[in-house]
């Protein structure tokens, strides 16, 4: 019997639509709004960027990866990695179990 293939759980576009956000924690170029994620990029919620990270930071950070090809590579950790802990896994915070 054959194997099923697991699709990725994100859009075709949803980490090329989420990368500036999450090297920086700024949508500088509207990527956000253009995918219809957000509808502003002055209000994107922490509570959406975090929880987006966690379910396809892999994903965006393989698109950084290709993104980058022949230039040099943006530094590491990038600000999601940074505010959020790596991707997959929840960042404990102070006061909490």
């Amino acid at each position: 019997m054959p194997v099923r293939r697991r699709k990725a759980k994100a859009r075709p576009d949803e980490a090329e639509a989420w990368l500036m956000m999450m090297m920086s924690g700024y949508d500088f170029f509207s990527d956000l709004v253009d995918a219809g994620i957000v509808e502003d990029r002055h209000e994107v919620p922490r509570p959406l960027a975090e929880a987006t990270w966690h379910r396809i930071g892999e994903d965006i950070l393989d698109f950084m990866a290709e993104f980058h090809v022949g230039f040099r590579p943006p530094e590491r950790p990038i600000w999601a990695e940074r505010e959020f802990g790596p991707p997959g896994k929840r960042k404990r915070r102070a006061g909490k179990t």
